[in-house]
């Protein structure tokens, strides 16, 4: 399997917001972290970052490919955005547990469709 370089750093993004997640529900509180809120803006933050990333360069194609994809991908994306400012406003542990779910989802199913499409996207010049 070969991932874009965009998808790698994409995964890196995820995968800090998912140690941020995981330090606020087990109480180990690091400098800048310790809040609901703050992991919130953190989360936030990152998922927004990773989506920018993996998503924003290929919209083209997201706009041409498959319809449902697109819409359960912009429903997450609004569960991840309205559960992160909910997180961030009322530092709710639900909202932030949604916030990081939508998230996770959300990098999920992009590195599996970028994955899924590498093979004949990516190949090297001369194989083409």
């Amino acid at each position: 399997m070969h991932l874009p370089k965009k998808d790698i750093a994409a995964t890196g993004l995820v995968a800090a917001g998912g140690v941020i997640y995981l330090l606020k529900v087990t109480d180990v509180v690091l400098p800048g972290t310790g809040g609901t809120r703050a992991a919130a803006a953190i989360i936030l933050a990152v998922g927004f970052a990773a989506s920018a990333m993996a998503v924003v360069p290929g919209f083209e194609d997201l706009m041409h490919g498959s319809k449902l994809y697109l819409a359960v991908a912009s429903l997450l994306g609004v569960v991840a955005l309205v559960s992160g400012v909910i997180a961030i406003v009322t530092g709710s542990s639900t909202a932030l547990a949604a916030l990081m779910a939508a998230t996770v989802v959300m990098w999920l199913m992009a590195t599996i469709r970028h994955a899924a499409a590498a093979p004949a996207r990516w190949k090297p010049r001369h194989a083409r």
